[in-house]
């Protein structure tokens, strides 16, 4: 549903220079409630002056028209109906006949003064659908349109077949709480007004009166990172807008929107762990069926040890996983490191050899990491998973210093190459054959075998 915003490169980077290593990201969708109601509020409205003009008129003539009044004032006829009716709506003012006249609440607003203006409106109030208490702001401007509905949906055609079908976004990872009014009302007024703008509450906010509500969810990622042998499952925001104009790092912006959130996630988020599952082989397909990226969220509750877990796979599972999904053939028990906490492939020729995109692994190899996104899978709770690269093959461990080496001189020629790296000169073209570097192996072919025309 969610297009995050996030900038995974930059996510990760900071997070090694705080000594972590980054090893995948969750989502959840969580609970929200948008809070329908019809207030009364004293906050100021801009044309309240203008309300007081029209009731100057109104006390000298009950039965001036709205013509009239809007002729003398210099507005039109339309605004100052659109005002009388708002003033009798409020209480303010009723109409008998062509007539309109002070009602006692209006006496005591426009006449005497003794009481406050209250304006009836209705107002969206959004707050956690687990605490209810009031969220900031934020969630009333641009996090309102990242929120899905309970009745959102629309459809979506598959590709292979043609079909179309109906999704329905809204799957919130925890029940609702039930809202209740009183309580609701109790949490948003406790807010001190000093800090209502800062969680979209109206200052002059008097009363809430008739309420309904409607179930929303937002998606949060959580970020597992290993520091020092201890893993950190934390929440991160996918919709972050990151400026260089505030004194923040990118880390914390990830952080700031969402932190009000982990102390109701904590003790579930702490136990999530990656997991494969095996999809049902279709009765008329001959192909096996390839593990699919989940987590253990739907069953949480049942793990209570795995603070410092976040991968449970088979060993078979994941060597099919990583075949099916990176591409990586002929990797035996002794490539896999692979344990609660970490993933890694030993790469070796002859996976290198099998891959179906050599040049993107070895690259991955020189960065030492590579990863996946799963937008198809956010309903699994899964949004990233990395997959970290070493070798101990003396071929590839020459290959990439080798690679290293002749994209430093990508723009002059192979002759220049072997004048400082003579020892390459009989493994040029298997290198560049081996690395899938066919342009340059292009390149290299033209200078050895062309003739040169002076």
């Amino acid at each position: 549903m969610s297009n995050f915003s996030i900038d995974i490169e930059k996510y990760y980077e900071e997070l090694s220079a705080m000594g972590r290593q980054l090893k995948g990201v969750f989502c959840i969708q969580y609970p929200i409630y948008c809070i329908h109601s019809e207030i009364s509020d004293s906050t100021p409205d801009p044309l309240d002056n203008l309300d007081k003009v029209i009731v100057d008129f109104l006390n000298v003539k009950a039965d001036f028209s709205s013509f009239q009044i809007g002729s003398i004032i210099g507005t039109s006829k339309a605004l100052v109906e659109l005002r009388l009716d708002k003033l009798v709506s409020d209480g303010l003012l009723r109409k008998e006949d062509n007539k309109y006249f002070l009602t006692e609440e209006g006496v005591s607003v426009f006449e005497t003064k003794t009481q406050l203006r209250l304006h009836k409106q209705s107002y969206d109030f959004y707050v956690d659908g687990i605490t209810l208490k009031p969220l900031p702001k934020a969630f009333y401007s641009y996090y309102k349109s990242k929120l899905i509905s309970e009745h959102h949906s629309f459809y979506k055609t598959n590709t292979r077949t043609g079909e179309r079908y109906l999704v329905k976004p809204f799957a919130p990872d925890m029940v609702h709480t039930p809202p209740e009014k009183n309580k609701m009302s109790d949490l948003i007024f406790a807010i001190d007004n000093e800090q209502r703008e800062n969680f979209g509450i109206p200052n002059g906010l008097q009363s809430i009166d008739e309420i309904s509500f409607t179930k929303m969810s937002f998606q949060i990622l959580v970020s597992v990172s290993k520091s020092k042998g201890v893993l950190v499952k934390e929440l991160i925001d996918g919709h972050a807008i990151y400026s260089l104009g505030e004194e923040r790092t990118y880390y914390e912006t990830l952080r700031k929107n969402v932190v009000q959130f982990e102390l109701t996630l904590k003790e579930r988020i702490q136990n999530l762990e990656f997991k494969l599952t095996i999809p049902f082989q279709k009765k008329d397909s001959s192909e096996k069926p390839t593990p699919i990226l989940t987590t253990n969220l739907p069953e949480i509750d049942r793990y209570k040890e795995s603070v410092n877990k976040c991968f449970n796979f088979s060993s078979e599972d994941l060597l099919k996983f990583l075949e099916s999904m990176y591409g990586l053939k002929h990797i035996d028990q002794d490539s896999l490191i692979y344990e609660d906490d970490s993933v890694e492939i030993n790469i070796r020729k002859k996976t290198l050899e099998e891959s179906p995109n050599r040049q993107k692994l070895v690259s991955d190899l020189i960065r030492k990491r590579d990863y996946r996104i799963f937008n198809n899978s956010l309903e699994r709770n899964v949004f990233l998973f990395y997959l970290y690269y070493s070798t101990d093959d003396v071929i590839i461990k020459e290959l990439i210093e080798f690679i290293e080496l002749v994209k430093q001189y990508h723009r002059f020629s192979f002759s220049d190459f072997l004048k400082t790296n003579s020892e390459y000169s009989e493994k040029i073209r298997p290198y560049l054959i081996l690395a899938g570097e066919y342009d340059l192996l292009e390149k290299y072919d033209i200078e050895k075998h062309m003739l040169k025309v002076n």
